[in-house]
C-alpha cells in the first residue's frame, strides 16, 4: 500500500482527529516574540485561559490578535473570537478582507463567525480564498457546512437558500479548531 493510500485509510479511519496537528509546522521559537513563545508553551499544554491572559486586546499585532481569537475558538467561545479575529482580518475601512495577512487568519476568522451565530458571513467569508482547497481548515469548514444544511428541515433549508438565516445552528467538531502561526505547515 502506497504512503498516500494508507494515510486516506488512516483518516477515514479516525474522524474525529484533530486534522490541524502536523509533524510539518513551523515550530522555530527563534521567529516568535516573547509573548508568542510564552503563549504557545501554553496552548501546546492546553492552557488557553492562562494564554490568554497574556495577550492584549489592545494591540495592532495580527498574528497576536489571531492567537487570542484561536484561544477563544479553542475554548469553544466562537462568538467572542469574531472581534479579535475581525481586528486581525478586516480592513475596517473597506470591510474586505485584507489580502496581505495569512490564509490562516482569514480561514480563523471564517470559523469565528460560521460558529459564533453569523454562519452566511462565514461561508462568504470562505468564498473568498482561492487555491486554499488543501487547508485544514477549509476542509473541515466546508465539512461542518454540509452536515449543518443535513440537519436542516424542508422548510429552513429554503429559508437558507433565500438567504434567510435558519434557526438551527451549525455544530463545531470535538476536536481543537483554528490555526496558530507555528500551526501553519511550512513550504519549501
Amino acid at each position: 500500500m502506497t504512503r498516500i493510500q494508507n494515510s486516506k485509510l488512516q483518516s477515514r479511519s479516525t474522524p474525529n482527529k484533530d486534522p490541524l496537528s502536523s509533524s510539518e509546522t513551523n515550530t522555530d521559537f527563534v521567529q516568535l516574540d516573547p509573548t508568542q513563545r510564552s503563549v504557545k508553551k501554553l496552548t501546546d499544554k492546553g492552557e488557553y485561559t492562562r494564554a490568554l491572559d497574556l495577550l492584549s486586546d489592545h494591540t495592532t499585532d495580527t498574528e497576536l490578535l489571531n492567537s487570542r481569537g484561536v484561544c477563544l475558538l479553542r475554548l469553544g467561545k466562537f462568538a467572542a473570537a469574531i472581534s479579535p479575529l475581525r481586528m486581525a482580518a478586516l480592513n475596517l475601512g473597506t470591510m474586505q478582507v485584507h489580502q496581505h495577512i495569512g490564509t490562516h487568519i482569514k480561514v480563523n476568522f471564517a470559523i469565528a463567525l460560521f460558529f459564533g451565530g453569523f454562519p452566511a458571513g462565514g461561508l462568504s467569508t470562505l468564498s473568498e480564498f482561492e487555491h486554499a482547497d488543501d487547508d485544514p481548515g477549509v476542509t473541515m469548514l466546508r465539512k461542518q457546512a454540509r452536515l449543518w444544511e443535513q440537519r436542516m428541515n424542508l422548510l429552513q433549508r429554503l429559508f437558507w437558500k433565500l438567504s434567510l438565516e435558519p434557526s438551527v445552528e451549525p455544530l463545531p467538531p470535538e476536536y481543537p479548531v483554528g490555526q496558530f502561526v507555528w500551526d501553519v505547515k511550512v513550504t519549501k
